[in-house]
């Protein structure tokens, strides 16, 4: 028998390696696409619409064996104290019993029934399941795309505000050393108190910009380690840039492409389809049915021996033919007819709506790129104005508070780029969802 550390030791092997199974289906640093991968591989909603596709895949089997062959068995015992009979003269004066019953009476059968025919009630009612199932697929796509769409937001957020903290960081760094010269200068004679405390100011205000900047980050990191089912305040490693290229579009295209992609819409036919099968299936449900049945078995209490055990064989065919329904059938008509209406009013909501969703996707992505092609030109400009107000400060041209002024100025610029940079990528993404495309890095 092993030892218990012995035990011990094999149980923590194997604990480190599931971790490390576990660790590698995330692998570090993520790119976008792993992290749209992990996500769209262990996210709950996920789950929870794969099940819905299962469910209505099993309403379709639970749809269609009306129309299968159904066996079943029967197994009776009755017990009859009441035992009518006939007396008849037996010939020697006296009389005999005839018994028409017995008192413990056993039936065992197997029986097999058969729809011959409904005249096309069952096949509609098939067809109506497998258009929700296909609307389950449909919803399954649609939490995919959403959860998509939503990772690359989350990815690209952290990454603008990682850099933005960077920047930050940078502005305080320069604000302290702007800090340190304006003492100097001040304890030399050569500077004011203003100066001091002009400079005092601009670093307690970037301070605090930096605070806010790191909340922001430290709840978008949040929100993608809810995204990735990764531990709360676990490492979020993530690799990647801002520079993301967005090909030469057609807005006419991708309007065509939405309106016949968006999941949304195919959702919205679906439920007309539906709706189009439920009226379908109420039309047929007054129809007849036609139904073959077959028993056979054993049973006793059948003459002339009715203690034997006697096997037999019924067979038969019967026809139902439905009269009055109690206008069931009406409100299924008049329900399946408003569903319809109700499909089409939302698929023309749609088509409005994705026209719009498109246009200002377009829209948004031409002003990211107006921004971004002079953001480069900005921050090269106040660098370069921001060089030369530290030597003339140095020299003694200028005051400090202009000084501060190019810092700021320089910092402004690099965070306007950063900017542009993000929209510019998330407009292209938006152009991407418009037109119902999967989400992809």
């Amino acid at each position: 028998m092993k030892s218990f550390p012995a035990l011990l030791l094999a149980a923590s092997a194997l604990i480190a390696s599931a971790r490390a199974d576990d660790s590698a289906t995330v692998p570090a640093p993520l790119t976008l696409g792993h992290a749209i991968d992990a996500v769209l591989a262990r996210y709950p909603s996920i789950e929870a619409a794969q099940a819905e596709v299962d469910a209505a895949r099993a309403r379709t089997t639970q749809s269609d064996a009306s129309r299968l062959t159904q066996v079943s068995a029967q197994g009776a015992y009755t017990y009859n104290s009441l035992r009518p009979y006939v007396p008849f003269p037996n010939g020697s004066g006296g009389t005999s019993d005839f018994y028409e019953t017995i008192h413990d009476s056993y039936n065992a059968s197997i029986t097999v029934r058969q729809l011959l025919t409904d005249f096309g009630r069952t096949d509609a009612i098939v067809e109506l399941s497998r258009t929700g199932e296909l609307s389950a697929r449909d919803a399954l796509e649609a939490t995919r795309q959403q959860l998509g769409y939503q990772t690359i937001q989350a990815f690209y957020g952290v990454l603008l505000l990682r850099q933005s903290v960077g920047v930050a960081n940078d502005e305080i760094t320069s604000l302290r050393e702007a800090l340190r010269i304006a003492e100097r200068k001040f304890s030399a004679g050569s500077a004011t108190k203003f100066d001091v405390l002009t400079t005092q100011v601009r670093l307690a205000n970037a301070a605090n910009r930096l605070a806010d900047t790191t909340a922001m980050l430290e709840k978008q990191e949040s929100a993608m380690r809810q995204l990735l089912g990764s531990d709360r305040g676990s490492r979020l490693e993530l690799t990647g840039d801002l520079d993301g290229a967005v090909p030469a579009l057609d807005e006419s295209s991708v309007i065509a492409e939405g309106l016949q992609h968006r999941p949304e819409m195919k959702l919205a036919h679906d439920n007309e389809q539906g709706a189009r099968l439920r009226l379908d299936a109420a039309d047929r449900a007054n129809r007849p049915t036609l139904e073959a049945q077959a028993s056979g078995g054993l049973e006793d209490g059948d003459l002339p021996a009715m203690y034997d055990n006697k096997g037999y064989v019924r067979a038969g065919v019967s026809m139902t033919v439905p009269l009055l329904t109690g206008r069931r059938i009406t409100g299924e008509r008049v329900e399946a007819r408003a569903g319809i209406r109700s499909a089409q009013a939302r698929i023309r909501e749609l088509n409005a709506t994705i026209v719009n969703d498109v246009e200002n996707a377009f829209a948004d992505l031409t002003a990211a790129r107006a921004r971004l092609s002079g953001a480069g030109t900005l921050v090269d400009q106040s660098q370069e104005a921001l060089a030369l107000a530290k030597t003339r400060y140095a020299n003694g041209v200028i005051t400090n508070f202009e000084l501060l002024d190019a810092q700021s100025a320089a910092r402004s610029a690099e965070l306007t780029r950063l900017q542009a940079r993000y929209d510019c990528v998330l407009a292209g993404q938006a152009v991407a969802r418009a037109a119902g495309r999967p989400p992809q890095p």
